[in-house]
């Protein structure tokens, strides 16, 4: 029976791990980026109740006091939302496109 000698390399490893990571890196810091701005955006926003609402007692469905929270108290989490939505859309977009060899 023949034995095979395994040898490492720590110098081709680390090599092959930065080829692997280098075309990746602006999109991993990116994606981090993202991820601090959201966690910093969940842990540090006040989150009310319904209680603290502005009830407005013409109007049972209190769109108004709704709209007024989310473009004075929610800015960022709304801002936050409207592009984590608009890259799924995008996306979506350029999965459905497909590569245009069929």
């Amino acid at each position: 029976m023949m034995n095979k000698e395994i040898t490492i390399k720590p110098m081709e490893i680390l090599t092959s791990v930065y080829n692997f990571f280098r075309p990746r890196i602006l999109g991993m810091t990116v994606a981090f980026l993202f991820l601090a701005v959201l966690m910093v955006s969940v842990f540090f926003t006040s989150w009310p109740s319904v209680d603290q609402i502005p009830q407005n007692l013409d109007d049972p469905s209190n769109i108004q006091g709704i709209g007024v929270m989310i473009f004075t108290d929610f800015v960022v989490p709304f801002e936050i939302l409207s592009i984590v939505l608009l890259s799924s859309l995008m996306g979506a977009i350029y999965m459905a496109k497909g590569d245009g060899s069929q």
